[in-house]
């Protein structure tokens, strides 16, 4: 090698021609994303990651408000869902014409729409007490469907006094549903007094006082009446002040009124355990034919008749004449 060529190659002008290689297509490969190799550029990146994550947790937040103050609805076993104790509605209400339309809404629907209250059961770790929503359950339960509920903690003052809001609100509890459901609560040491309960309610302290009146009526008085739930407000005075006049006679009418084969009117029940109309004189009336008893009508107290024939009395043909006049009497007397 000569001294040029020696010079040049240490000074970088010479290179060694070698093989000429294949034209090759560029290889398109994904950009690296490279980590900023300064102090301001680690700097910048962090603070673009971090306004980024910000703009990410303010869209939740802003979806979540949307949901703000609502609560989750659960599909329950009705089977695990229990009455409160304080449990107002009398079995009547689920007898009536507006349970059953209730419960063919629900059947219709396949689900109850207005969801129930409960609260976590204090005694079954898996089962639940109502706070309101009694017929909407007990609709569910007799149809074998999933009862719609949300559930919620409360202790058994919040409990009482949710479902005694609820029960106002919705103006169809009857006094005397109503009456026991605020005896309950003073017998159960839940109000120290009447005047707590009203007050903490915030509900009329004379008309709690009429509804407790009611329900605190003696059994027998209420059974007077085809059901409880037929006393109004009223009423309740009228009777305790009956009582205190002539206890004795109050439950003999009472007592009366309760086996009688004929339900009254509630108000001509009412008026019948007063004593301001008198019941009917029974009477005995036999029925002859040809000469001879063949049985008797029995018109009783209650204003009922009955009719007694006594066997083999008459024939056929006769007890169908008999049965056809009976008939055309009690025809006459609807028109």
């Amino acid at each position: 090698m000569s001294i040029k060529d020696r010079l040049a190659k240490k000074t970088g002008d010479l290179v060694t021609p070698g093989p000429v290689p294949a034209k090759q297509e560029p290889i398109q490969t994904e950009p690296e994303a490279r980590a900023p190799r300064t102090g301001p550029g680690q700097m910048l990146a962090y603070r673009s990651h971090m306004q980024e994550n910000n703009q990410k947790v303010q869209d939740l937040q802003d979806k979540l408000r949307d949901y703000e103050g609502t609560q989750p609805v659960r599909l329950l076993d009705p089977g695990k869902v229990k009455a409160s104790k304080w449990a107002n509605r009398h079995e009547s209400s689920f007898e009536n014409q507006a349970f059953t339309d209730l419960k063919a809404e629900i059947e219709s629907s396949g689900v109850n729409i207005q969801p129930i209250l409960v609260r976590p059961s204090m005694s079954e770790s898996d089962g639940f007490e109502i706070i309101f929503g009694h017929r909407r359950h007990q609709a569910c339960l007799q149809l074998g469907l999933k009862v719609s509920a949300v559930v919620e903690s409360m202790d058994d003052k919040k409990l009482f006094a949710a479902m005694d809001r609820e029960n106002r609100v919705r103006l169809d509890l009857t006094p005397y549903e109503q009456g026991e459901m605020y005896r309950k609560a003073l017998d159960d040491g839940l109000y120290p007094s009447l005047r707590a309960l009203a007050q903490e309610l915030g509900v009329d302290a004379g008309n709690a006082s009429k509804a407790i009146a009611i329900a605190r009526l003696p059994a027998q008085i209420l059974a007077a009446f085809e059901r409880p739930t037929q006393i109004q407000f009223r009423w309740g005075a009228e009777i305790n002040a009956a009582m205190q006049k002539d206890p004795d006679g109050v439950m003999a009418r009472a007592k009366e009124l309760r086996f009688s084969s004929k339900q009254l009117p509630p108000a001509e029940a009412l008026d019948r355990l007063l004593g301001k109309t008198k019941p009917v004189k029974p009477q005995n009336i036999e029925l002859k034919r040809k000469g001879k008893v063949v049985g008797q009508f029995v018109r009783k107290s209650d204003g009922a008749v009955s009719l007694a024939l006594k066997a083999g009395a008459i024939d056929e043909k006769a007890f169908a004449a008999l049965r056809e006049a009976v008939e055309n009497l009690l025809k006459a007397r609807t028109v």
